[in-house]
């Protein structure tokens, strides 16, 4: 994956209102469209990798919150409190791939980079964020929840989060799916940013690992 090589396609892979999925990284390139607002690459489940990172989430706490060198980027101390093992060095070969990417795609040099075990739910009500664009990758547990522009009452954004249009669906993300969401400070997106929440984590014990990634 060598997301210098990106480049702006002539026609997404799938599309939504105002969301659209890929199916290789040089589609996230697709959140440079004015009317897209969220852009995930599918990617696929490494099932192996995925029953490991299930342990990991079970076992271990991670709270990484960093801010990353994107020209020397190297998260191995941020798993220190994973026991070495081959899946730990093919997980830290995807979040080298994954942040280098991101890095890439909107020319960042200094990241501010979030690996952490979440055990409660930090974000339940539906709301946008006041970034540019945040990546987001679930790699344990439940991922992001989302909603279809067209599904958004956003005059009704706030301390409720009542955004839900009636007959409207929420939408979840997948394990290892990479998203890209912008949030209102992007340029021209202003009253527009992706709309999302964190999932219920209902069952005792349930946990999840996520990566989050914002220019600094």
């Amino acid at each position: 994956m060598n997301a210098r090589s990106l480049k702006p396609r002539e026609v997404p892979e799938s599309r939504g209102d105002a969301h659209a999925f890929v199916w290789e990284p040089a589609g996230l390139t697709d959140i440079y469209r004015e009317d897209v607002n969220l852009c995930v690459w599918r990617r696929g489940l490494d099932a192996r990798l995925s029953a490991w990172l299930g342990g990991v989430g079970r076992k271990h706490r991670l709270q990484v919150v960093e801010r990353v060198d994107a020209h020397a980027l190297d998260l191995r101390a941020s798993l220190a409190p994973v026991p070495e093992s081959a899946e730990r060095e093919a997980w830290l070969q995807d979040l080298h791939a994954v942040v280098g990417l991101y890095a890439d795609l909107f020319e960042a040099r200094w990241l501010g980079v979030r690996l952490t075990t979440v055990d409660r739910d930090l974000c339940p009500r539906f709301h946008v964020d006041r970034v540019g664009v945040r990546l987001l990758c679930t790699y344990a547990g439940p991922a992001t929840e989302w909603l279809e522009e067209r599904h958004v009452a956003r005059g009704h954004l706030g301390p409720t989060g009542e955004v839900l249009r009636p007959g409207g669906q929420v939408r979840t993300l997948e394990r290892f799916d990479v998203a890209l969401l912008k949030g209102e400070a992007w340029p021209g997106n202003e009253g527009r940013g992706a709309v999302h929440r964190s999932p219920s984590l209902t069952k005792e014990g349930s946990r999840r690992i996520l990566l989050t990634v914002d220019v600094l």
